[in-house]
């Protein structure tokens, strides 16, 4: 007699089919695929489920010449029941998840206490019917044909009571959706409010407002309207109702953020125009002295040159700004403030009486005069504008570091036309401000070249960790060689060990020219990329 090859778990499995089929002492069993709907048979009484029309079972063939055949038939019968077994599985959770979202929607969507009472109802009817499949199917690991034809009755029970429950939330929703009808105006106006109150945030950003609170006031008017929105797509009368309440005040708060920034507008615009004119009346009064620079041909040359084009420009940012453009006037005025710088510092280092101050040697225990002072800090300004293309390549709040500078040359210059008119007291008050701006240019200074060493770190901790991994390189390689099933994984380890080289290598180089922002961008991609190495390494060596 030929042997089956079954494993004695398949062969255990086997047997408890051939149990549960009622097939008893046999060597071959084959399904009759040939049955008829009026046979006498189809006519027995189901033994399970008795008032049942009786379940068709396999004709039975014996031969005893033919045990293989038998476990073979037996297998594909254990497959077939397994199936359908997984098969009502799958349903119970599909329907389960169902019946779950049902409720959930009617929580929201049921109004009226008639569609709440018709909807419990069904779920009632769900919940029993659930509770009967379970106390049918427990406990049975083999459940038998009639009881599974039981589990699917109660099934279909199930699906009967969903869309019922269907049909209830239906009509629910449809008198929640004309009771939301009644409330739209009062969204509606809510909502055009909000809309075309943030239609003018580009107007103030032209005019060079700070738009923080304008845009936080936003968000909270325009969250309750986003809720309202949704309760609508939800038929959700209650949840309308509720966000409906919450709105009190929200709308005022931000048409009265709106209103603080236009004040804003009528103050950066009168201080654009007091700038331009103080730009102006500091350069006109500093070229009253340009007869101290005839010494100097090519200094007064400049100084006459940065003169007239603040002369000339001054009227045209006045009235770039009277039509309205507050980028074109302040593009002016920072021209004219650069313009105005110039003229000072060709002043101090050209003319004759600031010659004649500058060559004076500081006794020692004596105070710094202003004038040196002020010197010092024109070369820290200096030197600011030169660190700036490190800071913007290393600190992503690079601008911050600019304004700082900006701030600096601003009240730098008006200390300087303070000097330059004998001010001496007004020149010293702007030394400690002056002094202030140049230490927080210092301390960014300073972060960014921790930035620098802290990625530098990152780096060398991470090529720590992926030596060992990399290290694995000829290990990995001839176990692939010996086994084909790892040879994709091999291919792709070694794709990804030159990913993470190369991403190291980037890395490197930016630190080297101090650009954190791109080494750090390099170090998370090696990061990533050492971490899919370790993937491939492990099927492979898990293989």
């Amino acid at each position: 007699m030929p042997k089956s090859g079954l494993t004695p778990e398949q062969k255990k499995w086997t047997d408890q089919v051939l149990k549960h089929l009622n097939l008893k002492n046999v060597d071959e069993v084959q399904l009759d695929e040939t049955h008829s709907d009026n046979t006498e048979h189809d006519k027995r009484p189901n033994e399970v489920n008795p008032g049942q029309p009786g379940a068709r079972r396999a004709r039975v063939l014996v031969s005893k010449d033919s045990a293989a055949a038998h476990q073979e038939q037996a297998a594909r019968a254990a497959t077939e029941f397994k199936a359908e077994i997984t098969q009502l599985s799958n349903r119970y959770q599909a329907l389960a998840t169902n019946a779950q979202k049902l409720d959930a929607q009617a929580r929201k969507q049921l109004v009226t206490k008639e569609h709440i009472d018709l909807f419990k109802v069904q779920i009632e009817k769900i919940s029993n019917t659930f509770k009967r499949f379970n106390k049918n199917f427990s406990g049975q690991q083999r459940p038998d044909a009639g009881t599974i034809s039981v589990l699917k009755t109660l099934l279909d029970k199930v699906q009967y009571h969903i869309t019922e429950g269907k049909k209830v939330l239906q009509q629910g929703c449809e008198h929640a959706d004309a009771m939301i009808a009644k409330e739209m105006p009062a969204v509606e106006a809510y909502q055009n409010t909000v809309e075309d109150t943030f239609k003018h945030r580009d107007e103030l950003t032209q005019w060079g407002v700070d738009t923080t609170d304008f845009d936080k006031a936003h968000r909270i008017a325009n969250l309750p309207l986003l809720r309202m929105q949704k309760a609508i797509s939800d038929h959700s009368y209650q949840g309308l109702k509720f966000m409906l309440g919450k709105i009190a005040g929200k709308k005022e708060a931000f048409v009265k953020a709106y209103d603080d920034a236009q004040q804003q507008i009528e103050i950066n615009k009168e201080e654009v125009q007091q700038q331009l004119n103080e730009t102006l009346a500091d350069a006109t009064s500093l070229n009253k002295r340009a007869p101290e620079l005839e010494h100097s041909p090519e200094a007064l040359t400049q100084f006459t040159s940065a003169f007239e084009k603040v002369a000339t420009s001054t009227p045209k940012g006045q009235q770039a700004l009277s039509t309205g453009d507050y980028q074109g006037a302040t593009a002016i005025l920072h021209d004219n403030e650069g313009a105005l710088f110039q003229m000072q510092q060709l002043w101090f280092s050209n003319a004759t009486t600031a010659d004649g101050e500058a060559d004076q040697p500081i006794e020692k225990g004596k105070p710094i005069p202003t004038r040196k002072k002020i010197e010092n800090l024109r070369h820290a300004l200096e030197q600011a504008y030169e660190r700036l293309p490190f800071i913007k390549a290393s600190l992503p709040n690079a601008h911050q570091y600019e304004a700082e500078c900006k701030s600096l040359k601003k009240l730098l210059t008006s200390a300087q036309s303070d000097l330059i008119s004998g001010k001496v007291e007004d020149a010293e008050d702007k030394v400690l401000p002056l002094r202030k701006i140049r230490f927080q240019l210092y301390s960014l200074t300073h972060k960014a070249k921790e930035q620098v060493q802290w990625v530098e770190k990152q780096l060398t901790q991470l090529k720590d960790d992926a030596s060992s991994w990399l290290d694995r390189h000829k290990d990995l390689k001839l176990i692939s060689q010996s086994d084909e099933n790892v040879r994709q994984s091999f291919d792709a380890y070694e794709k990804e060990a030159e990913n993470v080289r190369n991403h190291f290598d980037s890395a490197a180089g930016h630190i080297e020219s101090g650009k954190a922002i791109q080494a750090q961008k390099s170090v998370d991609e090696g990061m990533n990329s050492l971490k899919r190495l370790i993937s491939h390494a492990s099927d492979i060596e898990l293989d």
